[in-house]
């Protein structure tokens, strides 16, 4: 293994110096930070969290509903009679129906936020080489900086560590706020003709069980 690596840095510093005395032009952005100032990120994680408040909406009826058919259940009719078993399988089917409705639509949402997700990287990736074009650079590299306030994990501080993919760079390599720029503009430009980014909100309709007559009175 020391050997391994000892010829491993050998041939990083063999080539290391040939490689410097190309015309290679090196930049780097902080990804990191493009994807927080980018204005596409906050109007899509504002329409998720509204997504998501109505999904809550709909889940904390059913459940109200589910609450409100077992106290009548309780209440109105007496254990082992057959309306008392039925209005219980109806109680049943209203809390499958509650578990698959948070499952199934939970389970869109997420999806259609890796999406966006993926679609801001797109977006920042191609941001990144009309810069790079512009300023005739052949590679960047992504940067990150350790947080301002250090975390009290010991763990996270490692992560953070081995996270870093660029130690050093100048000033003038870093085309973070350049990325920035031209990523807000054209997201800008583009909106207005086509309208804010919309994300379909699931159009969920419980079936209403069907209420049974009330139980004869003796």
């Amino acid at each position: 293994m020391i050997r391994r690596l000892s010829y491993a840095v050998a041939l990083v510093l063999a080539v290391g110096p040939q490689f410097a005395q190309g015309s290679t032009k090196v930049a780097v952005v902080n990804v990191g930070a493009v994807s927080e100032k980018y204005s596409k990120t906050a109007d899509l994680e504002a329409q998720f969290d509204a997504v998501r408040r109505k999904l809550n909406q709909e889940r904390d009826s059913m459940k109200e509903k589910i609450e409100k058919a077992n106290r009548s259940l309780q209440e109105e009719l007496k254990p082992g009679t057959d309306e008392f078993r039925a209005r219980r399988k109806q109680v049943a089917l209203m809390e499958a129906e509650l578990q698959w409705f948070v499952e199934s639509e939970g389970q869109k949402v997420e999806k259609g936020l890796a999406e966006s997700l993926r679609s801001i990287f797109d977006d920042i990736h191609d941001a990144v080489r009309e810069v790079a074009q512009e300023k005739s650079v052949e590679i960047v590299l992504a940067s990150d900086q350790l947080p301002a306030e250090t975390p009290d994990s010991p763990t996270q501080v490692r992560q953070h560590i081995l996270l870093q993919k660029v130690l050093f760079w100048t000033p003038s390599l870093d085309l973070t706020e350049e990325v920035i720029t031209k990523l807000n503009a054209g997201y800008k430009a583009a909106t207005p003709p086509a309208g804010p980014i919309t994300i379909e909100s699931p159009q969920i309709k419980p079936k209403e069980p069907a209420q049974p007559a009330p139980p004869k009175k003796p």
